[in-house]
């Protein structure tokens, strides 16, 4: 499994919280080496260094999963718990000697913080995809089994009564779900890369909003949606005048930045549920929801104003224009292609009457 995460961490984008998970099974490895030897050489030592890595393996795999879900991640709350953990279940080998003791407090611990993890999994605002469904699943487990392998520590009566239990669950549970774990990881990971790959096949990579496949399935929804509920539609086609000398005069780099910044000024001036996306050059698609085609013009109007005033490093003040064409849903439309041709004649009615402003397509007789 080690292995497994370690290819998947190399050949999957190389994310941190894989690297993470794959020290985390690393650190296993080692720890059923050190448990093993300490089995066969009776080592109260070698049994410390088995539940220190126990310790090590669970929060490494909880900070993995935090990593992950992109929230707030703080060392030292995983630190010092671990320290004291390992302190005392130090105790419990050498000094003190309680078989009950060794039995309950790593395995508490450790399904609490597999608990923890579960929770963590959990995305805001979305379901969990199938394989974080699996993953979730096996942390439940996982942390059931060590819960049960710690309550099973208080039958412990001697050095051989009692034991019967904890070693049942130890020997015939832990190693399926341990390793049911990783094979879930490994899916979330292959699932993440697939979703990544999606989200490029249908996203520009320079302003991040839709390209132009993606404005063709998004709209494609937007106008089935429109006519079920008797909706109205706008499209808005815009560019940025003059955007060939910008270039020239300027540098790529700063017409980059001009697209970026426009397409960050669209994208704050939609609702959500709108659509913003990059049809080619400097020419961007918008599809606003329950608008009307004067109600779009005044949006766009706005982001005229504000286009003027748009402050970029590389891009001069104030010589940023944009001009944008408007045509609202007709019923004769079928596809986006019928759409994008009126909004089309409105932008160059709009170029042709001087540039920088906002134009409305001639509804259909």
């Amino acid at each position: 499994m080690t292995v497994a995460l370690a290819i998947a961490w190399a050949h999957f984008g190389r994310r941190k919280h894989v690297l993470t998970w794959t020290a985390s099974y690393g650190v296993g490895v080692l720890q059923w080496l050190a448990n093993a030897a300490g089995f066969f050489l009776q080592s109260p030592a070698l049994y410390i260094v088995t539940g220190i890595g126990l310790i090590t393996s669970g929060s490494l795999l909880a900070i993995g999963i935090r990593q992950r879900s992109g929230r707030p991640l703080h060392v030292a709350a995983f630190a010092i718990p671990a320290s004291v953990v390992s302190l005392m279940m130090a105790l419990a080998i050498g000094s003190l000697g309680s078989q009950i003791m060794q039995g309950m407090i790593i395995p508490t611990y450790v399904g609490t913080l597999l608990l923890v993890s579960a929770a963590s999994l959990w995305p805001r605002g979305r379901p969990l995809t199938p394989p974080e469904k699996a993953f979730f699943a096996c942390l439940i487990l996982y942390a059931m089994c060590q819960l049960a392998l710690a309550m099973s520590a208080t039958f412990i009566r001697s050095p051989t009564e009692g034991k019967e239990l904890y070693r049942n669950i130890l020997g015939l549970f832990m190693p399926t779900i341990y390793v049911g774990t990783a094979v879930s990881a490994v899916l979330v990971v292959a699932g993440d890369l697939a979703q990544q790959l999606r989200s490029q096949m249908r996203h520009d990579p320079l302003t991040e909003v839709l390209n132009r496949r993606g404005l063709e399935e998004a709209a494609a929804s937007a106008i089935a949606q429109a006519r079920r509920h008797d909706r109205p539609l706008a499209l808005v086609i815009c560019d940025l005048d003059g955007f060939k000398a910008l270039n020239d005069n300027f540098g790529h780099i700063a017409g980059d930045q001009a697209l970026k910044g426009f397409a960050r000024l669209l994208i704050l001036a939609v609702r959500r549920g709108d659509i913003v996306g990059r049809m080619g050059g400097d020419e961007f698609g918008l599809l606003l929801q329950d608008s009307d085609a004067q109600a779009a013009a005044d949006v766009m109007e706005r982001v005229r104003l504000e286009v003027a005033h748009l402050t970029l490093p590389r891009v001069p003040n104030g010589a940023l224009r944009a001009s944008f064409g408007v045509a609202a849903l007709q019923p004769t439309d079928r596809t986006l292609e019928d759409m994008v041709h009126r909004a089309d004649e409105a932008l160059y009615a709009a170029k042709k009457d001087g540039k920088n402003r906002v134009s409305i397509a001639r509804a259909i007789a």
